[in-house]
């Protein structure tokens, strides 16, 4: 079942559970849900319980990172370039690429990416300036540049109204040797979603009986990362929920995906956030993640007419 189909069987199913009418349009991307005398709209994943202001700040990775900095919420550091082609009014920053001239490694992303699409990581200066080139000859606006760290694992935070509703983490995309296969075999084995691997990996390596290969360098879901249940327990768990709830009242928002990330050294950073909660390869990688998806969604939609309930007392 694709993303859009598992999205529109949760929804359809809660609706159906909750005696909302729901009509779909423009091919199923606009879904109308009506409740009594409410009406609200879903489109794609956005729910709309988010302000204006808060939605554009979350698709602005710059933005958000300058707004956090601000606040001194632990952020991993974003330097931006802009594309003079499509923005010639910015006059007072250049596209500076001196922040490339070095064998740092770097991660070079689009400012408004999703899903980890347009994200390179790259440690040759020359080669990381023909990245930013390529990338705004597509007609990308802004590129951000960040350091490259070694992460750990990668928290996504759940969150709605002032409260966390759900916390998982995700692992790099690694495979288990059995002595036999090489990194190629089990990759096509165990790892159908793997798009980009590690640079350099060699695929006809044969690791040893439960040897563990990491063969990803993306934490993304839909590029092979491996979701984990995360409870009370974990040791980070304190830590990457408050931080999370930091992050939500400083950017007044009321639903998100807020990403944190703990490096090897124990570095707890804020990521990136998103007001477009996807969970559709969640709930199909996660143990019983269909499930909680419902529940996510659920608790969604509940509140969307709650709201709107309260919109309507006040006419």
């Amino acid at each position: 079942m694709d993303k859009q189909n598992r999205r529109k069987k949760i929804i359809e199913e809660i609706c159906r559970e909750k005696g909302i009418e729901k009509v779909d349009i423009s091919y199923d991307w606009i879904s109308i849900l009506k409740k009594g005398n409410i009406e609200k709209r879903l489109i794609d994943y956005n729910f709309y319980l988010n302000n204006q202001t808060s939605v554009k700040l979350t698709k602005d990775k710059f933005s958000t990172y300058e707004l956090l900095h601000y606040y001194k919420i632990p952020i991993i550091e974003h330097k931006v370039l802009f594309n003079e082609k499509i923005m010639p009014n910015i006059e007072f920053i250049n596209a500076d690429y001196e922040v490339l001239k070095n064998d740092k490694k770097q991660v070079l992303k689009a400012s408004d990416l999703s899903e980890g699409r347009d994200i390179y990581v790259c440690d040759n200066g020359p080669k990381k300036i023909q990245i930013v080139k390529d990338m705004f000859e597509k007609g990308i606006e802004e590129v951000v540049v960040c350091p490259f760290m070694d992460i750990a694992y990668e928290y996504r935070v759940l969150f709605l109204y002032g409260e966390v509703i759900y916390i998982y983490k995700k692992q790099k995309p690694f495979v288990i040797g059995d002595g036999k296969l090489n990194l190629q075999e089990l990759i096509k084995k165990d790892l159908k979603y793997l798009m980009e691997p590690v640079e350099g990996l060699d695929f006809d390596y044969i690791p040893a009986k439960n040897e563990e290969v990491v063969v990803g360098w993306k934490h993304n879901l839909s590029n092979g990362a491996i979701p984990l249940v995360v409870d009370e327990n974990d040791f980070y768990y304190e830590e990457v929920k408050n931080l999370a709830l930091k992050v939500g009242k400083v950017m007044d928002l009321n639903f998100a995906s807020i990403d944190v990330m703990v490096t090897k050294n124990e570095e707890v950073f804020v990521m990136e956030v998103n007001s477009s909660v996807m969970i559709s390869k969640f709930c199909e990688l996660m143990p019983n993640g269909y499930e909680i998806g419902k529940e996510i969604y659920e608790k969604v939609i509940d509140k969307i007419f709650e709201k709107g309930e309260k919109n309507e007392n006040k006419k």
